[in-house]
């Protein structure tokens, strides 16, 4: 029986190592909002692309824990995966093995910049490991190869982008659709087992920005109306009004319903 316990936490030990943590606090000005990157998680994924993992606490709020994926050549972002942090289940390797986000323009109001400044200041000072560690003897045949690749790489990469960007929605039809799939894909409710709705009206301005959202009903459960917050302020910024809707320089209420029922999620 001893045996088999050592060899328990042998197994434990070795696994738990493969994991290496370095959460490192980020300067965000606000008394209010605690905010660390984890070094050991920075990864290069693509040319001038990173991902990185986040934790974050607001005033009393519970610890969040974000997933994001940054490209300092156009200045975009995006949020992989987003969750409440347990550190028993903080696991960034299983996240960015398949690292798919939609990437849009960093919002400076948003306290994702302060990550998304650090991290690029921080690649841009020191070495950060990449997703292929193999290393080979280079020949003088392949160093040419590689040479004439390059462009194609960097053209590939760049299609690569402009293809995550958002087209403007045509009307308000196509931008709820548009704005519910981004709330739904940052909503993690907490797997609580009640069934839950809520009822909330955000304040959209023209060029997409969050301005203000309230809720008109509450779910009656505090972690899930905070999940509810966390999606919305993660969500910003948000796709421009359409011109259809006439309002160039103004903002406009939109109502959304977030609904967990029968263990699975959605928002109308």
């Amino acid at each position: 029986m001893k045996k088999i316990f050592l060899l328990c936490m042998l197994l434990l030990m070795s696994y738990t190592a493969t994991y290496a943590i370095d959460w490192q606090p980020v300067d965000t000005n606000s008394a209010n909002l605690n905010l660390y990157v984890d070094r050991d998680s920075v990864k290069n994924v693509n040319p001038d692309e990173y991902v990185y993992a986040i934790k974050y606490r607001v005033a009393s709020k519970p610890e969040q824990v974000a997933y994001i994926k940054s490209s300092f050549n156009n200045n975009y972002m995006g949020i992989i995966q987003t969750g409440l942090f347990d550190e028993s289940e903080y696991r960034p390797q299983a996240v960015f093995a398949n690292p798919r986000a939609f990437m849009k323009p960093v919002n400076k109001d948003s306290f994702l910049n302060y990550a998304h400044n650090y991290v690029a200041e921080l690649t841009s000072s020191s070495n950060v490991s990449t997703q292929n560690t193999k290393t080979e003897e280079i020949k003088p045949e392949k160093i040419e190869q590689q040479s004439e690749q390059k462009p194609v790489l960097r053209e590939s990469y760049q299609q690569k982008t402009l293809q995550e960007v958002k087209p403007s929605p045509k009307d308000m039809k196509e931008y709820m659709s548009i704005t519910r799939q981004e709330l739904e894909k940052n909503w993690n409710p907490p797997k609580s087992g009640r069934n839950t709705q809520a009822i909330v009206i955000l304040k959209i301005g023209a060029d997409g920005s969050l301005q203000n959202y309230k809720f008109a009903k509450s779910s009656d459960d505090k972690l899930t109306d905070r999940s509810i917050m966390s999606a919305i302020e993660l969500s910003a910024p948000y796709a421009r009004l359409p011109k259809s809707h006439g309002r160039v320089n103004n903002s406009t209420d939109v109502q959304f319903v977030f609904e967990y029922k029968l263990f699975k999620k959605s928002v109308i």
